[in-house]
């Protein structure tokens, strides 16, 4: 039984899995409710993925000190099934990674290989939002960072003197005709247009055949109505990735002494 624990900016995304199959999704507020899970409820191991190394490092110690465990943390020196083609390697956030890996994950299980002209996105909407993209065999090539839609209706309302307070939830049409709504669409739709250039770039300039999408992350509510194009949504999307890794480094090794 493996614990796949996504550390991210306001919570933990912590899935279980046993026997290959995700069997619980558990979402913690704190590393000591998360703790606490463990003692009840004993997994054989832990892997985590992390944007946040403080985190990251309180849990790993508190892992090690209450249930005697070496957790499998995930970072740059782990071996990947995607070859990783980009220049600044060391800043590539490991949650891109796992959001690549999990779509890469996904895709495979219906597919024996990724054909030429065919693509795989990851789109994952949390505080930022990030969109990631692999290229046939098996190459990640790059994507886009951007702010999510919570943090530019911030941005907004902190940086400008007499606009009001917004959330997602007050967008109504493309053309507003209250301030509220206006704000939120140029927000929603400035996001979704981003998107949608990108789309066109991998048809145009890469003569992409087909796409294979896949959408995660707490604001991905927000913004998946206003969406044209198939994509699937999966709330575990990192977590899968987070599993792929371990197993590949489970593998490479030969043996599980050293995973835990």
């Amino acid at each position: 039984m493996l614990c796949a624990c996504d550390i991210g900016n306001s919570r933990i995304k912590t899935g279980i899995f046993t026997d290959s199959q995700l069997t619980e999704l558990l979402f913690f507020t704190d590393i000591k409710s998360l703790v606490e899970y463990f003692l009840s409820h004993p997994v054989d191991y832990i892997a985590i993925s992390s944007v946040v190394p403080v985190k990251q490092n309180k849990l790993a110690v508190e892992i090690k000190k209450h249930l005697h465990k070496e957790p499998f943390v995930i970072n740059h020196q782990k071996t990947f099934n995607l070859r990783l083609n980009y220049d600044s390697l060391k800043s590539l956030g490991v949650d891109r990674v796992c959001s690549l890996e999990g779509a890469f994950f996904l895709y495979k299980q219906n597919h024996e290989s990724l054909p030429e002209r065919e693509f795989i996105l990851s789109i994952d909407f949390g505080t930022a939002t990030t969109i990631n993209i692999i290229k046939p065999p098996a190459e990640f090539i790059g994507g886009i960072i951007a702010p999510g839609p919570k943090m530019m209706l911030r941005s907004l309302q902190n940086h400008t003197a007499q606009l009001p307070k917004v959330n997602p939830e007050h967008y109504s049409t493309l053309i507003s005709q209250d301030t509220k709504s206006s704000i939120a669409s140029g927000v929603i739709n400035s996001t979704a247009g981003l998107i949608e250039k990108l789309l066109n770039h991998l048809y145009v300039q890469y003569n992409a055949r087909d796409l294979n999408i896949y959408i995660t992350g707490g604001n991905a509510e927000y913004m998946i109505p206003h969406f044209d194009f198939e994509f699937i949504y999966e709330k575990a999307l990192v977590l899968y990735g987070i599993k792929a890794i371990f197993e590949k480094n489970k593998q490479k090794a030969g043996s599980d002494r050293n995973l835990h």
